[in-house]
C-alpha cells in the first residue's frame, strides 16, 4: 500500500463509539482519504435466515435497530464533518468478520477494534479472521486509548517471512509518513535448503528509500512467548504502531510458526497493522 485513498472502519451494533473510530478519522485525515463505517448487525440477519424475511420478529428487530442505527450514521458522519474528511455510512447484516473482509477489499485499509464476545460475531474473533481472509491490510486498535496520533513511530516486526513481507508493503503509506521507523529483527522463519550463497536483501536498506529515520534492533525472547516478546519491544522503542505479519490458525502453522498473531491480538497493548 504505497497510497492510503480509501479507509474502511468497523462501526458496531449496540455499541456507542470505539478508539478504533477516532483513529480511522485520523488517519483518513492525514491521507486526505475517503472513510468508509460499515455499520454491521448479526442478530437481525440471524432472525431472517432462521423465521424467513417476512416473519413478523424480522420487523420487530428492524423498528428496534433503526434508533440505534441512525444514532450512529448521525455520530459518525458529524465526527467526519468535524474533520472535514470525505465519508461514508453503511450497512451490512451477516457476521462482522464476513462483512468486513468482503467490503475491506475494495478499500486500502481496514480498521476494527480488538475483539471481544459479542453480538457482532458469532463464536469466531473477528478482528484476527478478518487479518488472515481480508487480503489488505487490518489495522486493529485496543479497545481504549488515544491513538488519534497513530503512526508517528511504527515497528515492523522482521522476520524474512511472507508475511511479515505482506505486513511491511501494506503499511508502506504510513511509513512514509512516520517521523521514526524501528525494524525488530528475529530469527528468520523460512528454510532455503537449496541456498549456498544469498542475494543481498537488506530490509533497513530498502525502507530508507521510503522514510528517513530508519534503524534495526534485534528482539531478545524472554520467554513469556513472542507476541509478548514483540509488543514489549515495539513499545520499549516508543512506536505507537506495530506492523507485522498475520499467520492462519491451523494448527500444523501454529506449530510451525508459533502463537505470535493469537498472542499480540489477546494481549494488545498498541495498536498494530496486520497482514496475511
Amino acid at each position: 500500500m504505497s497510497q492510503c485513498k480509501s479507509i474502511l472502519v468497523h462501526l458496531k451494533s449496540y455499541q456507542d463509539w470505539t478508539p478504533s473510530i477516532d483513529a480511522a478519522i485520523a488517519l483518513a485525515k492525514r491521507f486526505d482519504a475517503k472513510l468508509t463505517g460499515l455499520y454491521t448487525i448479526r442478530e437481525l440477519a440471524m432472525i431472517k435466515l432462521v423465521l424467513g424475511p417476512d416473519h413478523r420478529a424480522v420487523s420487530d428487530a428492524e423498528a428496534r435497530d433503526a434508533p440505534l442505527t441512525e444514532a450512529m450514521r448521525t455520530k459518525f458522519m458529524d465526527a467526519c464533518a468535524r474533520a472535514g474528511i470525505d465519508a461514508r455510512f453503511d450497512i451490512g447484516e451477516g457476521n462482522a468478520n464476513e462483512l468486513l473482509s468482503f467490503a475491506g477489499r475494495c478499500h486500502d485499509l481496514v480498521v476494527i477494534e480488538q475483539s471481544s464476545v459479542g453480538l457482532d460475531g458469532l463464536g469466531a474473533d473477528t478482528a484476527e479472521e478478518c487479518a488472515v481472509a481480508c487480503g489488505i491490510p487490518t489495522l486493529m486498535v485496543p479497545k481504549s486509548g488515544d491513538y488519534a496520533g497513530i503512526g508517528r513511530c511504527i515497528a515492523i516486526g522482521w522476520n524474512h517471512s511472507r508475511q511479515s513481507a505482506a505486513a511491511l508493503h501494506g503499511a508502506l503509506a504510513l511509513i512514509g509518513k512516520a517521523d521514526r521507523v524501528v525494524v525488530l529483527q528475529g530469527a528468520e522463519r523460512d528454510p532455503m535448503p537449496s541456498v549456498t550463497k544469498r542475494p543481498q536483501a537488506d530490509i533497513a536498506a530498502y525502507l530508507k528509500l521510503h522514510a528517513g529515520n530508519v534503524t534495526v534492533a534485534r528482539i531478545a525472547e524472554s520467554g513469556k512467548g513472542s507476541g509478548v516478546d514483540l509488543q514489549s519491544a515495539a513499545l520499549e522503542a516508543g512506536a505507537d504502531l506495530l506492523v507485522m505479519g498475520a499467520y492462519g490458525r491451523s494448527a500444523w502453522r501454529e506449530f510451525v510458526f508459533g502463537g505470535t498473531t493469537r498472542e499480540v491480538m489477546q494481549e494488545l497493548r498498541l495498536p498494530v497493522l496486520m497482514a496475511h
